[in-house]
């Protein structure tokens, strides 16, 4: 878990939270070594949240535990995250706005909202009872394939995904190497918004991020060393970060 538990601007009225399963493979070499994890968009009115559910609840977590000292000693508390990017869409108006982590900075980084160029498919089928239409797109190094319903009449989609004419129920990359399907989606029984972390940020480039996050790769051993590791614990991060080699978007272009 990432630091510490931050300030939260509101920014927009949540109307619906939906919640993918996200199945993925991190080691390119190694197909039968899969991970999961729960992912959670929310839906507002301009603007929408995604991120991991297990970061979510611990930002949660901490604000309620009143210290991360506290958080780390609740026997409750969620599984650590293995994802601590969050990403806004439509925020600012026409941009999609992605923040996250390398150590020790937080980064935040813009992209135009019409970043994906779908082609719809005369195919059909059924998740979660909701009929679906197939659309298939090329974006950051790999070709994607969607369903999206046309009942639930929302733009949107698990991580930057969107812009057909309904909500995306499940989403895949060819090589299945990434897969978000829906779980399950609620409307809040109570008011609540979609909140932007107010954070210190290097504001940078899509490049220039992906550029800093492969340093840090590099260099594992000396960034273990600094934060106090010891020889095996280095090592022991070196190789968890070589089988970590297959991220969800292989080109910043």
């Amino acid at each position: 878990m990432e630091g510490r538990f931050v300030s939260r601007k509101e920014i927009d009225q949540i109307t619906l939270v939906c919640t993918y399963r996200l199945i993925f493979q991190p080691d390119s070499l190694n197909p039968y070594e899969l991970r999961e994890e729960p992912m959670l968009l929310q839906i507002g009115n301009q603007t929408s949240l995604f991120q991991s559910e297990n970061y979510f609840l611990g930002q949660e977590g901490i604000r309620k535990a009143g210290s991360l000292n506290n958080f780390w000693n609740d026997p409750h508390r969620p599984p650590s995250p293995r994802f601590l990017y969050q990403i806004l869409k439509n925020y600012p108006y026409g941009k999609i706005t992605t923040v996250d982590y390398v150590l020790p900075d937080n980064f935040k980084y813009q992209e135009d909202m019409q970043i994906l160029k779908w082609e719809i498919i005369d195919e059909s089928s059924i998740i979660k009872e909701y009929p679906v239409q197939k659309a298939t797109a090329n974006y950051a190094g790999r070709s994607w394939i969607a369903w999206f319903s046309p009942d639930i009449p929302i733009s949107d989609g698990p991580y930057k995904f969107h812009g057909l004419p309904g909500l995306i129920l499940k989403v895949h990359d060819t090589q299945n190497h990434y897969v978000f399907e829906l779980i399950s989606l609620e409307e809040p029984d109570a008011e609540q918004f979609i909140k932007f972390p107010e954070k210190k940020y290097i504001e940078t480039t899509k490049k220039n991020f992906f550029q800093a996050r492969e340093a840090f790769r590099s260099d594992i051993i000396n960034r273990a060393a600094e934060a106090g590791f010891d020889n095996y614990s280095q090592q022991g991060a070196a190789d968890n970060m070589r089988r970590r080699n297959n991220p969800i978007e292989l080109t910043a272009d």
